[in-house]
């Protein structure tokens, strides 16, 4: 909706963005800014120094915006994410987040210190005054799903799930794939070219292998990657499972494209 005012800096990179904002900072002094960026990446499984982003954003009079969609409630301290995991819990300007992740619903929210923040969204946001609320069901989910985060039963969940993660990580890269960012149940698994990418998911689906592709315009071109979704109920052996499906996958697809092309 920014259209024109809408400018991207380079995926994390701090520098350019203090950049662009002292750019945008010298055309106008008056404007409300905002910076936004994500807790987690969904398509790279990292994430950005928070704290520098938001001393940034107070340095040129931005206001902080953070998704968190990807690691609220599944990961760090009382599932607190990247916000809780970099200790900068209550000191991000704006806050959102998705429930239809570890909160098993749809929907969402965004949390603001300031009051005037929540009432202009209350009132001016078309998502939300033009969409349904939440069922009373739905909401019911989502706090239920809350109360288990923050308990002991959160946390030992939370633990099992990075060990599957981490398991997933080191066998896939031991099987020579280049796994991307840092583990979280977000497991980016590099494929390479667009071609390959699509029919070792196909193959992988085949044998019973639920993953995501993800290409270009998503990403760049020739970086084309499937995106694991770990669960904490999964054990060692489905990570294995798992590990041989797509190494048997991207043998089939690569033999696959070869006779093709001698076809």
């Amino acid at each position: 909706a920014a259209t024109a005012n809408v400018h991207l800096f380079k995926h994390l990179d701090v520098e350019r963005a203090r950049s662009l904002l002292r750019k945008i900072r010298e055309n106008d002094r008056e404007n409300g800014i905002l910076l936004v960026t994500e807790g987690t990446f969904s398509m790279d499984a990292d994430s950005p120094d928070i704290r520098k982003f938001a001393e940034i954003a107070a340095e040129f009079d931005a206001t902080f915006v953070l998704d968190v969609a990807h690691d609220l409630g599944c990961t760090g301290p009382g599932g607190t994410g990247q916000l809780g995991i970099q200790g900068m819990l209550g000191k991000v300007d704006i806050v959102m987040g998705s429930f239809s992740k570890s909160f098993a619903s749809n929907g969402g929210f965004v949390a603001a210190h300031s009051r005037a923040i929540c009432e202009y969204l209350r009132a001016y946001a078309a998502p939300n005054t033009f969409s349904n609320a939440l069922s009373p069901i739905q909401v019911a989910v989502v706090r239920k799903c809350l109360q288990i985060i923050r308990s002991t039963e959160g946390d030992l969940r939370r633990q099992k799930l990075m060990s599957a993660v981490n398991l997933l990580r080191f066998e896939l890269k031991k099987e020579g794939f280049k796994v991307l960012g840092n583990p979280s149940p977000i497991v980016a698994v590099m494929m390479g070219r667009e071609d390959v990418a699509r029919v070792a998911v196909r193959e992988m689906s085949q044998r019973g292998l639920l993953t995501n592709l993800i290409e270009f315009p998503a990403v760049a071109n020739g970086t084309a990657r499937i995106r694991m979704q770990v669960m904490t109920d999964h054990e060692a052996a489905d990570c294995q499972l798992a590990v041989n499906i797509v190494k048997d996958s991207m043998a089939a697809s690569i033999q696959t494209l070869a006779l093709n092309s001698e076809a």
